[in-house]
């Protein structure tokens, strides 16, 4: 969880550690404008199996966001305890590894 806003840390980290024993890892944190624009690119191209916001527009750029990887269920899970720590889960827009504050 390198790279979050330091008073996200604590809650990304308990998240993480609930959703570790069911599989769940952490596949993007902080990422700069240039990663960003990559991948914004990549979806466009239809090449991305989830959503990317427009370079400028992504909260991994402001180090306000993660992306989780688990089995359905268990992000379903994890969301609905993000969003009961006032996170804002992505699974609400169709992007249902992300999880942003």
């Amino acid at each position: 969880m390198r790279g979050l806003q330091t008073w996200l840390s604590p809650a990304a980290d308990h998240l993480l550690a609930l959703g570790t024993p069911h599989g769940a890892r952490v596949t993007s944190v902080r990422r700069s404008p240039t990663l960003q624009r990559k991948l914004y690119r990549r979806y466009l191209a239809g090449k991305s199996r989830y959503p990317v916001a427009p370079p400028g527009r992504s909260m991994h750029e402001l180090g306000r966001a993660f992306d989780l990887f688990a089995q359905p269920d268990v992000l379903t899970w994890l969301g609905g305890i993000w969003e009961g720590m006032g996170g804002r889960w992505g699974g609400r827009f169709g992007d249902p590894i992300h999880f942003e504050a």
